[in-house]
């Protein structure tokens, strides 16, 4: 594992980290809405490594280490509910589009050509949004617990999404209060819900810095990158669909649905798993996206150039 370091890309100020032999191939982790790079845990990157490729994991703009839009405007959730229900058009301070142009811009400040890319959730999305517009760029992608961007999707239950427009405190022990309230609820019910592990995560991203503001601007960009659907249909780069039966947030009809929408996708369904990483579900997770990015590979080297 790498010490933190800090890579300009698009624009911006990236903070990453490395797992890792840089020879191996690389494998770049894209975080979801609100949630820092260090959800993606420690030994879960290990694992990762472990099976053979260079992880990268960063911070997405505007949360955890990386450059913050601090001087971009930040809408209120009641207008954000508004603009989803309406569709209407609107203008942000960035899009996803954007956001996936950060992940090339990270690959490129470390020299990387083309790389096997996993997402959850937003991570996911942006995942999408790379396939979509830089598929020369990629190897591979695992989008998990995402989806399409369908309005016709099964909307996220009531207590899940009042979880995303509940005020995040500033002080320490209210933030956490709330941090394993919102994850407890995420989390779905079928497997055990570990406080412990949620207060360290929790309390690790607050010594790094939150930001409640680049929050709310993050959840904007989904809203206004609209439906994929379409454009998915012409993606030729190799994709897993990982979801949940039980996720609360991006009920699991997304999981199929996006697996439907891209030309020979994998789907990938985990009985019981919320809109969370559970440790038990880890080697099926861990396995899978490893099995598909060395089938990846291995295609890859068959193919002529």
């Amino acid at each position: 594992m790498s010490a933190p370091a800090f890579a300009a890309a698009n624009g911006i100020r990236l903070c990453y980290e490395t797992f890792g032999d840089p020879k191996n191939p690389p494998m770049v982790l894209i975080m979801g809405l609100a949630a820092q790079m260090i959800l993606w845990e420690d030994e879960f990157c290990v694992r990762l490594a472990e099976r053979g490729f260079y992880v990268i994991r960063f911070d997405n703009r505007d949360i955890g280490l990386s450059t913050r839009f601090d001087k971009a405007r930040t809408p209120r959730f009641a207008e954000m509910l508004f603009v989803h229900a309406t569709r209407l058009r609107f203008r942000v301070p960035y899009t996803l589009h954007d956001m996936a142009k950060d992940t090339i811009g990270l690959l490129d400040a470390l020299g990387i050509r083309t790389a096997h890319v996993v997402g959850a959730s937003m991570g996911g999305a942006i995942a999408q949004e790379l396939a979509i517009a830089f598929p020369q760029r990629l190897r591979s992608i695992t989008s998990i617990m995402s989806s399409t961007g369908d309005p016709k999707l099964p909307k996220p239950e009531p207590r899940a999404l009042a979880r995303l427009g509940k005020k995040v405190p500033l002080d320490r022990d209210g933030y956490l209060r709330e941090y394993v309230a919102t994850w407890s609820v995420l989390s779905a019910n079928h497997f055990p819900f570990d406080v412990e592990r949620t207060l360290r995560n929790g309390a690790a991203g607050f010594e790094r810095g939150i930001n409640p503001p680049g929050v709310a601007r993050q959840l904007m960009a989904i809203i206004a990158s609209g439906n994929r659907k379409k454009a998915l249909r012409g993606v030729r780069v190799p994709t897993l669909v990982i979801h949940g039966t039980a996720d609360p947030l991006v009920p699991v009809a997304a999981g199929p649905d996006l697996a439907q929408s891209v030309p020979g996708a994998g789907l990938l369904l985990i009985e019981g798993m919320g809109h969370s990483f559970p440790r038990e579900v880890w080697p099926r997770i861990i396995d899978a996206i490893a099995n598909h990015a060395a089938k990846a590979e291995t295609t890859r080297t068959q193919t002529p150039a």
